[in-house]
């Protein structure tokens, strides 16, 4: 009887140990499900992070060209084959970031992708020396014009070769002065700071000065918008005013003449834009950051807000934010 109790006894501890070791082995591998899945987790958070940089640039030089597109077909050719080759190579960068999950060659082939876009800036300032030679010959026409004016004056046997030869001029001086004026926007276009990338922000404002990010619209004293500008050659450096447009979720701009807001000429409508703020950086011709403020006096509702930067006339980039 006591050999069969110490049995019974022994197949119990053996038992515990058993199942012991079954919840040991369990923990170990929720732990290694539980890191894995971390991991995996945060590699596609990177993944996601890099592709929405990627449309944000692809969209901007696209919108970017588009927006130099004039009459001369040559240069609108040149923009036709420039943006088949943004797409090509987004196409690539697309496969880099989900197929192969090669950040690091990703964020390399975007680097190339804003380097092919300022060396169509170099073209831009090429088309501009053109405009100076067009102003030149401008010049030497009108010069001509004068000369033809002073034989009609003396020789009035000649008006009427001297009269046609005239409007010959005129109508080579309007179309001059048409060029004239299509390449000056071309090169306004060129001198605007383009923007990589946008952050806007709802804070909340401490007494002591210092602001918190809060996504609760009832929280909200201070938006503020972060940008990244890119590299621009052709623009002298100095300070640069930046215009900050925000539109609440049903669409109105938010405007306070009181606290800075007004009114700008879109270069590339020719319409008026409102826009909310304005603030000066000192830009040095690289890629650099900077951040503008705005405390509005009214309480801010919930939804989707649009955000909109312009420099030098022209819409220079694009984002939003919600607040809960």
């Amino acid at each position: 009887m006591a050999a069969k109790n110490n049995s019974v006894s022994i197949l119990g501890i053996l038992l515990i140990i058993a199942l012991l070791g079954l919840n040991a082995y369990q923990w170990m591998n929720n732990s290694t499900l539980k890191k894995d899945f971390t991991e995996k987790t945060s590699e596609y958070q990177e993944l996601e992070k890099a592709n929405t940089q990627l449309n944000f640039e692809y969209e901007s030089k696209l919108e970017e060209l588009e927006g130099l597109r004039g009459n001369n077909q040559e240069l609108n050719t040149k923009i036709d084959a420039q943006k088949l080759e943004l797409t090509r190579q987004k196409k690539k960068i697309t496969g880099l970031i989900w197929t192969e999950k090669e950040l690091g060659k990703a964020r390399q082939a975007m680097a190339d992708l804003n380097t092919q876009a300022d060396q169509y800036i170099s073209e831009i300032t090429n088309l501009k020396k053109a405009n100076d030679e067009l102003n030149g010959q401008n010049i030497v026409l009108t010069e001509q014009n004068s000369e033809l004016s002073q034989e009609v004056a003396v020789n009035k046997e000649r008006i009427s070769n001297l009269d046609s030869a005239r409007s010959v001029l005129v109508s080579q001086t309007e179309e001059l002065s048409a060029d004239n004026e299509e390449l000056s926007t071309i090169v306004d276009m060129a001198e605007a700071i383009k923007i990589n990338y946008i952050e806007a922000k709802g804070y909340a404002v401490n007494d002591d000065g210092s602001v918190k990010s809060k996504s609760r619209a009832k929280k909200v004293k201070m938006l503020r918008t972060c940008f990244t500008t890119e590299t621009n050659m052709v623009v002298e450096a100095g300070d640069q005013d930046f215009y900050i447009t925000y539109t609440s979720p049903s669409g109105q701009v938010l405007a306070v003449e009181d606290l800075g807001s007004g009114t700008l000429d879109n270069k590339l409508t020719g319409d008026k834009a409102q826009y909310t703020t304005v603030g000066s950086v000192e830009y040095d011709n690289s890629d650099m950051k900077a951040c503008l403020d705005w405390r509005p006096n009214f309480q801010l509702s919930k939804g989707v807000y649009q955000v909109e930067i312009f420099n030098n006339g022209f819409s220079v980039g694009k984002g939003s934010f919600k607040l809960k």
